[in-house]
């Protein structure tokens, strides 16, 4: 279980103002999957196909292992659910699998074949198309205490004040585990790519307002279970509203 501190911090007050520069948009997709779901293997491969086409700074892919394609009646759970992601798969009243999210738009999830069209809208639309927020994330990791730390800093780049939640979820690439195949096979040693782990603020975020050329941070501690890899953990973080996500960035917890 990871835990969180928060602490705010304006810096409205300078001596002199300096427009922040424009930043790149970046497009969340929130990929509800299941290791007993043979055909979301498919969408994983669909989600490869956008990175590879748009960049993963640009595509950022949560891969949320929920719903009933993430049990079974002998085994129980598999190695991959979490209970915040079965909160969010119910959140959103999902029926099938594979399905996603992409900026949460227009408020429903989309079969994985839509998925690339929604973000060529977001990067082409004259309104989505632009950041109205900036996020920077540092990270550092004390082995000592076997504590991690961030520092999240929001940059308002809209003409007008911005709101929403700030979401932080920890995620986990170059998971070996199973998975069921889409020829009925079952794969014991499937590589699973940015595996939610857990949100490190509350699930649904942080209440967050900055305005233009403000910056806003927060600061938080957690802690990684043993059994996940520190070198292939990152920090995903969004901005949202009712209206959708704003921006995203993903961050490893250590950089070589």
């Amino acid at each position: 279980m990871a835990f969180i501190a928060c602490d705010e911090v304006s810096t409205d007050k300078r001596l002199t103002y300096i427009e922040p520069p424009e930043a790149a948009r970046a497009i969340l997709i929130e990929d509800f999957t299941g290791q007993y779901c043979v055909n979301c293997p498919r969408a994983t491969e669909e989600i490869e196909r956008l990175i590879e086409q748009y960049g993963d700074t640009v595509v950022i892919a949560v891969a949320i292992h929920s719903g009933p394609f993430s049990k079974d009646k002998t085994a129980g759970t598999s190695p991959l659910y979490t209970e915040v992601g079965d909160q969010y798969f119910s959140n959103w009243k999902l029926s099938a699998q594979p399905v996603g999210l992409v900026d949460r738009l227009f408020g429903m999830p989309l079969n994985y074949t839509d998925w690339g069209g929604a973000v060529n809208y977001e990067l082409t639309d004259s309104i989505n198309s632009k950041a109205v927020v900036s996020i920077i994330v540092n990270t550092a990791y004390d082995f000592d205490t076997e504590l991690g730390y961030a520092d999240v800093q929001t940059i308002g780049m809209d003409s007008k004040p911005v709101s929403g939640k700030l979401q932080v979820w920890l995620v986990e690439d170059s998971i070996d585990s199973f998975q069921l195949m889409p020829n009925g096979s079952r794969e014991e040693h499937y590589n699973h790519m940015h595996v939610f782990r857990a949100s490190i603020n509350d699930p649904w975020g942080d209440d967050l307002t900055v305005s233009h050329g403000e910056v806003v941070s927060k600061k938080y501690e957690f802690a990684l279970d043993p059994a996940w890899v520190f070198e292939n953990c990152s920090l995903v973080v969004f901005l949202y509203d009712e209206d959708g996500v704003k921006q995203v960035t993903k961050k490893k917890l250590m950089d070589y």
